[in-house]
């Protein structure tokens, strides 16, 4: 049985991440996609510390659908070494794993 997970990247331009959660939608690798206000980001970056403002992408999927969603993301994403981390959620509504699961294709 597949679980709930949330898969987190971000992005330096709001379109970006949107173009990304529509063709995730449209692929139905996901269910729900939610962009981020700007949040400020302070990361080692070739070898110093860079500060940027960025737009995380919150992807809601199936835990059986991540090795796509990972692999699509890095054909996709306009970063050389996107962030990809995924939560396992331990606690759902049926309800609402219901509907994920109606949304995606597996």
């Amino acid at each position: 049985m597949s679980s709930l997970i949330i898969i987190s990247t971000t992005f330096e331009k709001k379109e970006d991440g949107l173009k990304v959660a529509e063709r995730f939608l449209d692929e139905r690798l996901v269910a729900c996609a939610q962009l981020s206000a700007p949040v400020t980001s302070c990361y080692h970056w070739q070898g110093r510390v860079t500060t940027a403002t960025e737009y995380i992408l919150s992807l809601k999927t199936l835990s059986v659908l991540y090795e796509k969603v990972e692999k699509r993301l890095g054909e996709v994403h306009p970063y050389e070494v996107p962030e990809i981390v995924c939560s396992d959620i331990t606690r759902v509504s049926s309800e609402y794993l219901a509907w994920v699961e109606s949304e995606v294709s597996i």
